[in-house]
């Protein structure tokens, strides 16, 4: 399957957020310094809980629950080992490719 590449919001730090359909998103930094960095989603049906449930044992909340477009939610966190996840909740069932 082609990847298609489409910017579809701006970000607060400057840039868009990409979504690649066929699967994902990225978004540039906004600091030139900064190295180039993933990170995983994990896939949700209630982002709001989850990020709750993230909260309680520690992580430390990066990104609140935040609506994207049209297509969703996500939030962004480090839990108490120090790794960062992201949540994500569409709007839609998403398509398996």
């Amino acid at each position: 399957m082609a990847w298609k590449l489409q910017d579809i919001m701006p970000m607060p730090q400057g840039g868009s957020y990409t979504m690649i359909h066929g699967g994902g998103g990225m978004v540039a930094s906004p600091d030139p310094k900064e190295a180039p960095r993933w990170m995983a989603y994990v896939g949700v049906d209630d982002i709001r809980a989850m990020t709750e449930k993230a909260r309680r044992p520690g992580a430390t909340i990066c990104l609140d629950v935040t609506e994207v477009g049209d297509y969703g939610w996500m939030s962004v966190f480090i839990d108490s080992t120090g790794a960062t996840l992201a949540l994500w909740q569409p709007k839609q069932p998403q398509k398996q490719g």
